[in-house]
């Protein structure tokens, strides 16, 4: 949330052009270059540098290690779940599915966060409930609901090659581990290891060069005519951009955005047991309030991380529970807020969505309006400009 309201300020700023009369007279071409000029100058035109911490540098050897661990169903307990299992990097680094499987046929909570360009987030999980990607690591390996594993089970497999279903040694396997944890850390194998490795390889998801960015550095044709009309309504009336900020397309910040799992999840699924905040229906998922619940906070019931955009188009399913199969339903959920048919289950409509939803559904916006966005969406699919290094190929670990 650094520097979240000098975001906030900017955003303002640019509405205040994108929706100004005066800018309007000018004609579409004279008013899309004052956007962008705005655009360019609240957030440059192009990503920051990439966020490494301290302690764990890139390397070319730890990057294709932590590939290697990445892609390897080996580290769960039935040998069939890897962390790119719900997160395929074909797909937008998600998996198209509502709620991934895990080990056993098991079922998580959420739908599966995108791993593109989260190096800039300051927060990881739909509630936020860690911070860096080698914390996020941690948690999968055992979770019962994903790869139902122990640390000990993998650290074992990864000095062994001994896979954990079928017993049988994998001498390949056991000799690139070998070799790449020698070069990375001295020989150490261990979950803090293991995590700063795949974090690493995570960092090189980074998505950009999109048309967008093309756009925002000068070139008219990158973006289609029905893309610039959703452009002016994202950074104008829709107040898209007041959580979705460029050039990441988020505001690492927790709205409130009234989407209900009802029908998605189970009561057991849930800690609070409709304990929390005085009670609340036990099949609701408290979000971020549900981290607050520890800290004596219910003032984030109902609030989600902001996810990026970049490469939206290619991680459908969309929210926290992946209730809406593509964009146009998922915007078409703001649709339904403006025009009353829903509300929140539990908390507030966050006020930044209820500022774009009356001027974009109940101010006189259109399903043109709302066409235009997702063809604008789809203009922030850009390529991966941080790819993994070349050096000696993992091997297929099956």
């Amino acid at each position: 949330m650094k520097k979240s309201w000098l975001a906030s300020l900017a955003v303002v700023l640019i509405m205040a052009i994108a929706l100004s009369p005066g800018a309007a007279k000018q004609g579409p071409s004279k008013d899309l270059d004052t956007l962008r000029a705005k655009i360019r100058s609240a957030f440059g035109a192009d990503l920051p540098p990439l966020p490494v911490p301290p302690n764990n540098p890139q390397t070319p050897d730890k990057v294709r290690l932590g590939e290697a661990l990445f892609f390897d169903p080996n580290l769960s307990k039935c040998g069939t779940i890897a962390c790119a299992s719900c997160h395929v990097p074909e797909l937008g680094f998600s998996d198209e599915q509502q709620i991934s499987d895990g080990c056993g046929g098991a079922t998580g909570r959420r739908n599966s966060n995108t791993v593109y360009n989260t190096a800039y987030l300051s927060h990881m999980f739909w509630d936020g409930r860690v911070q860096t990607l080698e914390e996020q690591a941690l948690g999968p390996v055992v979770d019962p609901a994903e790869m139902a594993n122990t640390w000990d089970n993998v650290i074992a497999y990864l000095n062994t090659g001994i896979q954990p279903v079928s017993k049988k040694e994998s001498p390949e396997a056991k000799k690139f581990y070998q070799q790449y944890f020698q070069s990375v850390f001295g020989g150490e194998i261990s979950s803090t290891t293991v995590t700063k490795a795949i974090a690493s390889y995570e960092r090189t998801a980074v998505s950009f060069d999109s048309p967008y960015d093309r756009w925002v550095k000068g070139d008219d044709n990158a973006l289609t005519a029905e893309q610039k009309k959703g452009l002016t309504v994202f950074f104008g009336r829709g107040n898209c951009a007041a959580c979705h900020v460029p050039p990441n397309f988020t505001d690492s910040d927790f709205h409130n955005s009234g989407v209900s799992n009802a029908g998605f999840e189970t009561p057991e699924k849930f800690a609070h047991n409709g304990e929390i905040c005085g009670g609340i229906p036990k099949d609701v998922d408290p979000g971020r309030g549900e981290v607050g619940f520890f800290r004596s906070s219910c003032s984030d019931l109902g609030k989600f991380k902001t996810p990026t955009l970049r490469n939206v188009e290619l991680s459908m399913p969309y929210m926290h529970n992946g209730k809406f199969a593509t964009l146009g339903k998922a915007l078409s959920h703001y649709e339904e807020l403006a025009k009353g048919k829903i509300k929140p289950v539990v908390g507030a409509l966050d006020p930044k969505l209820a500022k774009g939803i009356i001027q974009l559904g109940a101010g006189g916006g259109s399903v043109d309006d709302l066409k235009n966005i997702v063809e604008f969406l789809k203009a922030l699919t850009g390529i991966q400009i941080e790819s993994p290094p070349a050096g000696v190929a993992p091997p297929a670990l099956k």
